[in-house]
């Protein structure tokens, strides 16, 4: 008997390793994509809310396995080296990053924009994606 992916969606509300990241709010696996949900909120540090942008070479890591999968698209924000520039201190802004379809297993992921990066990357680490606590989606 063939095992086919399911539709599987997983809540959070996590930062990055910087204050001033995204929240990371879900991932999705479905077979045939990987997506990634952030919102995005802008700082008090630039007087018009500054700018996002994302790397192209970001990528998903597999703790365990170091499997990496790529970024294949962004939808609502930027890929480097264009950006989105905010107008005010209190735009925010929903976007969603695409790779391709991991393996659906209990994993650790990471999610890397830029390997060793400061705090403006928008790196997250240790995330949990525990099968039984994704909800299926039709």
């Amino acid at each position: 008997m063939i095992k086919k992916d399911k539709n599987l969606v997983f809540h959070y509300n996590i930062l990055g390793h910087g204050e001033s990241n995204p929240l990371l709010l879900r991932i999705s696996l479905l077979p045939e994509l990987t997506k990634i949900d952030f919102g995005y909120i802008t700082t008090e540090k630039y007087d018009n809310g500054g700018w996002i942008k994302i790397s192209p070479d970001t990528f998903i890591e597999d703790v365990v396995t170091k499997e990496r999968y790529i970024l294949t698209n962004a939808v609502g924000i930027a890929i480097a080296p264009a950006k989105r520039n905010f107008e005010s201190k209190k735009d925010w802004q929903y976007f969603s990053l695409v790779f391709p379809p991991i393996k659906q297993k209990d994993t650790v992921i990471n999610i890397i924009e830029k390997v060793n990066g400061n705090k403006n990357d928008f790196n997250y680490y240790n995330i949990e994606l525990k099968m039984a606590d994704g909800i299926e989606m039709r």
